[in-house]
């Protein structure tokens, strides 16, 4: 179970760069951007690293001075580190988050003290790492997921943008209103601190601004689903009380059954957790709840707590805006899509989401993308939006299910009734796991757009719950481990690649088309059994995001007509 996606009420920040704290002198208004993001928060500056990837600058405007001091998620999937690597990103990520050795497992029981009613076994970062070099058969990701706050991440993510040439940073600044048109978007930010303000204008607008998003409401967007599906109380806390907290062991996730849908998460397995539970008055005001009282429930006993660091009372919303786009606006992350966090799809999401419109506005902005190109955005990642809702109902209704099959005082009990019922609700946990490892749902979809050239192949979409590697047009790329050791999914980053098994003299006509039209292209030459096998075809092109835009076992005829599809065009520039 992750954290809240949207900052609650009291949201809060850290990491601030004493350089960017007060900017209402320092905002140069004097030309237009290319692309303006309104929210730093982790999908907004992941898509301004995606972006300066590709050479393209961007302007980020943030009304926080400094960075989240809310945990919100909690783990890193193993798509969102493939993505992340790209942008050299993995290891700093890994760095900052729970030591590799430690497990993922999650515990159900009554309390800390009470009786354990089963465990789901989830491997540690090492051990994913030792199952994916053990098998090359296209199965499994690239790299392993990591368990990791959003604390630390949106610093790192922070200290990355500063740094880059590409990215400018205003905050604390805040979008305020929005005004757009064929030729572009005039915005005006306002500071929070003072009566300053500027009017900037860009050629797009990317509105990753969250849950209260401007830009989708000046987009007239409207978001479609059911809000309150379940109220949460967060307390994140600092406890070193390891007696009563490892009562049942290390874990990852600690489920209480009965008493309401709950856990507490271990954020860095040293002093740092987060208790989210649903046993709460509806109505009730986070300032009036006694979080000791309410930990030593949870817990079944007194729980040293030598500090609470944050707590709110949030509301789990399952909504997706109805469109991505409007014109030269774009929503993305919370500002289009909501979900329960169970499963942790909510900014596993989003940083896809910045990744696949990061590289189409790139292409466009660099000259060689069509327009067609930025509206597949919506039909490429509204869907998935769709189905992370699905399964995030999914997951939730196994806990809820818990509540309602669990008798807590029978569970505590002792005898042969006792002993039975504590069996019946193992093997209901046993039969209900997925939650974590559902990588069809991480990796499985397949994108279904115009700019995807399909070979007409009438194979359904595969069942998502498990995933099976294929290089169906608009399928994630397989994972394969080539002879040296590498990855050949690390080699998809900020161009277009085709991927040959037969020679680089099969390539020769689509690589000379896209140099004469400015289309970035890679060829690989790949003199790998495994790899052909798992690739199905001997030609396979892939996008910058990792995913199938065209295969084949030759080209076709006009392959200027594949460029023009693949990049949204209906004509390919002619470069200067």
């Amino acid at each position: 179970m992750s954290h809240p996606t949207s900052p609650p009420s009291d949201h809060d920040v850290t990491g601030a760069h004493p350089a960017q704290e007060s900017l209402n002198e320092k905002v140069d208004t004097s030309y237009r951007r290319s692309v303006l993001i309104s929210g730093a928060g982790p999908v907004g500056m992941i898509l301004a690293l995606e972006l300066s990837l590709h050479g393209v600058k961007t302007t980020l405007v943030e009304q926080n001075a400094q960075t989240t001091r809310f945990p919100k998620m909690d783990l890193t999937n193993a798509r969102s580190m493939e993505l992340l690597a790209r942008l050299g990103l993995a290891e700093e990520i890994r760095s900052v988050g729970v030591g590799s050795s430690y497990s993922h497992d999650v515990v159900f029981c009554t309390s800390m003290a009470g009786r354990e009613v089963g465990r789901w076994s989830y491997p540690s970062v090492d051990r994913m790492s030792e199952w994916i070099t053990s098998r090359n058969d296209g199965t499994t990701p690239a790299h392993a997921w990591q368990r990791v706050t959003q604390i630390e991440v949106e610093k790192l993510l922070m200290r990355r943008c500063l740094a880059d040439e590409n990215i400018e940073v205003l905050r604390p600044w805040r979008v305020s209103e929005v005004a757009h048109g064929d030729d572009g978007v005039t915005v005006r930010i306002v500071s929070p601190v003072g009566s300053a303000d500027h009017t900037l204008e860009a050629d797009y607008l990317v509105g990753c601004d969250g849950a209260g998003s401007v830009v989708r409401r000046a987009m007239g967007l409207r978001m479609e689903g059911e809000r309150g599906v379940i109220t949460f109380c967060q307390v994140h806390f600092k406890s070193r009380d390891l007696a009563t907290l490892h009562a049942h062991g290390q874990f990852w996730h600690t489920f209480f059954v009965g008493g309401g849908v709950g856990a507490i998460i271990a954020q860095d397995e040293s002093d740092t957790w987060t208790l989210q539970t649903s046993a709460i008055t509806d109505g009730v005001r986070t300032e009036d709840i006694d979080k000791q009282r309410l930990l030593d429930a949870v817990c079944g006993k007194h729980l040293h707590v030598d500090q609470v660091l944050q707590s709110s009372v949030w509301q789990a919303n399952v909504l997706v805006a109805d469109h991505y786009r409007r014109g030269r606006l774009f929503v993305a992350g919370d500002a289009a899509h909501e979900v329960i966090p169970t499963g942790g799809y909510g900014l596993n999401t989003g940083i896809a989401d910045a990744v696949n419109l990061g590289w189409k506005l790139a292409a466009v902005v660099n000259g060689f993308g069509g327009d067609d190109l930025l509206d597949s955005y919506e039909a490429e990642r509204r869907p998935v939006a769709l189905l992370a809702r699905d399964w995030s109902f999914r997951h939730l209704n196994v806990h809820v299910n818990a509540q309602q099959l669990a008798d807590r005082e029978l569970i505590e009990s002792d005898g042969p009734a006792a002993d039975a019922h504590r069996k019946e609700l193992a093997d209901y946990f046993a039969a209900n796991t997925g939650e974590h490892e559902s990588h069809g749902v991480e990796m499985g979809y397949r994108y279904h757009s115009p700019v995807v050239a399909s070979d007409g192949s009438d194979i359904p979409d595969p069942d998502v719950s498990t995933y099976t590697p294929t290089t169906l047009p608009g399928a994630r790329a397989p994972h394969v481990r080539l002879t040296d050791g590498t990855s050949l999914i690390d080699s998809y980053r900020n161009t277009f690649t085709l991927v040959s098994f037969v020679g680089r003299e099969a390539a020769r006509d689509l690589s000379t088309v896209a140099a004469e039209a400015g289309v970035p292209l890679q060829i690989l030459d790949i003199d790998d059994a495994i790899a052909h096998e798992i690739y199905e075809h001997d030609l396979v092109l892939v996008r910058p995001d990792g995913h199938v835009a065209w295969r084949g076992d030759k080209l076709p005829e006009d392959v200027r007509a594949l460029l023009f599809t693949v990049t949204g065009r209906t004509s390919l520039p002619t470069p200067a």
